[in-house]
């Protein structure tokens, strides 16, 4: 009884508590917005899915590389492909 009940309950309040998803900011990986770390990054708050999504931003900003950063960022976002 005590696992039928169980389930009942996961199944009654998943509708009422759905956990809210987000995308990591560097990498695109979908994650539960409450497990997202938060990477400063242009003096904006951004999600991330990683320590190592996190380091890359740090690096990128920390050597000036953000515009060639965010620029490739668009081209992959758009669809575009230089390979």
């Amino acid at each position: 009884m005590h696992l039928a009940l169980s389930q009942f309950c996961d199944l009654h309040f998943s509708r009422f508590f759905k956990r809210e998803k987000c995308l990591c900011f560097h990498c695109g990986e979908s994650m539960r917005k409450e497990k997202a770390l938060m990477a400063t990054f242009r003096h904006q708050q951004y999600p991330v899915c990683c320590y190592g999504c996190l380091a890359v931003l740090n690096a990128i900003e920390k050597n000036n590389l953000v515009d060639d950063y965010l620029l490739s960022k668009r081209d992959r976002e758009e669809g575009k492909d230089f390979a």
